[in-house]
């Protein structure tokens, strides 16, 4: 059994998309109205934001995020540099953690978004 889909809840569907889809290069394979978009990888992971019944804005834990696995150290940096120069608040800075390059950026709603890839690559 494999985990092949996660839906996060957001307040503005269209913002979370074009979040994603700018920054972070994801196709967008669905949206129904400002209810819901899904994203599907080339694994045939699926990724959705959503707010079905027109919800107030999510509270996320404070540890709660999610990431981005790269390969190169490169695309890492090339990314945090669009974000940055895009005005995106940063909430962990590029930096060397264990064996990866990592930074975490504050998505749609506050969804920490991280982005590594080890650090030799």
């Amino acid at each position: 059994m494999r985990l092949r889909h996660i839906d996060l809840h957001v307040s503005d569907v269209d913002a979370a998309r074009s979040f994603f889809e700018e920054f972070f290069g994801m196709q967008c394979t669905y949206q129904r109205q400002k209810q819901i978009a899904i994203f599907r990888d080339e694994t045939g992971f699926e990724f959705a934001v959503s707010n079905l019944f027109s919800s107030p804005p999510p509270a996320y834990p404070p540890d709660f995020h999610i990431g981005f696995l790269l390969d190169r150290t490169s695309e890492v940096r090339e990314i945090y540099d669009r974000l940055k120069s895009s005005g995106i608040a940063i909430k962990l800075e590029l930096g060397v953690q264990g064996p990866n390059l990592v930074f975490q950026c504050v998505g749609p709603d506050s969804i920490p978004v991280e982005v590594r890839a080890p650090k030799d690559s």
